[in-house]
């Protein structure tokens, strides 16, 4: 998932700042922490999600070796 975010062909031909922004700010990424009614949100909040994924692109945005 991680090269896959990263990928322009495969998001939408965002740069890593605005992968960072999607997933700090966008609407439809928010709904996983408020899904509506019967369903689980996911854990924490869509801020701190934020913080993580600019400090992920602050330190080079490694992706995890295969395997």
């Amino acid at each position: 998932i991680c090269v896959q975010i990263k990928d322009p062909e495969r998001n939408h031909h965002m740069d890593l700042p605005a992968v960072v922004k999607h997933m700090a700010e966008d609407e439809l990424v928010g709904w996983a922490w408020s899904p509506g009614a019967g369903r689980t949100p996911a854990p924490g909040t869509q801020a701190r999600f934020g913080e993580l994924a600019r400090a992920w692109a602050a330190s080079g945005a490694h992706c995890p070796a295969p395997g």
